[in-house]
């Protein structure tokens, strides 16, 4: 009998620990932060809206749009974005609009996923023109 209940507490443990490493909440929806950076350089900032979509392992989240200004030398932070899990978040594509013919200077985009606690930095380093432009960055 003590065998038994040795077994069965062992087992229970390693199904505690298995669950607290799952990605994504029972529903399969997880919880994503956005946070960007404007770089702190002349004329750095914008007033266009910005655009954003994330690809993983297992799909893509919608596209989502900022409508704010991103300041000079700024860090701000969006969220909760709730998506169902794509998986590990390989890349985005980042991009802003032409309407108000500034440029923009991006430094990064870091997406903290909330289950897991991860971090994923998506360094961008570039000016985006004038007009509207989108490209794709790689995350780590």
């Amino acid at each position: 009998m003590k065998i038994r209940t040795v077994l069965f507490s062992a087992a229970l443990a390693v199904l505690g620990s298995l669950t607290a490493v799952v990605p994504a909440s029972a529903d399969g929806i997880s919880t994503y932060y956005l946070t960007f950076r404007t770089g702190n350089l002349p004329n750095a900032d914008t007033e266009d809206p910005v655009r954003v979509t994330m690809f993983g392992t297992a799909g893509n989240s919608a596209p989502m749009q900022f409508d704010r200004d991103f300041n000079r030398g700024e860090t701000w932070t969006s969220g909760p974005h709730r998506h169902p899990s794509f998986g590990t978040v390989g890349y985005i594509s980042l991009g802003k609009g032409g309407r108000e013919s500034d440029a923009w200077y991006s430094e990064y985009v870091d997406i903290h996923e909330e289950a897991t606690g991860r971090v994923y930095h998506c360094a961008v380093n570039e000016w985006f023109p004038k007009e509207s432009l989108t490209r794709f960055y790689a995350c780590s």
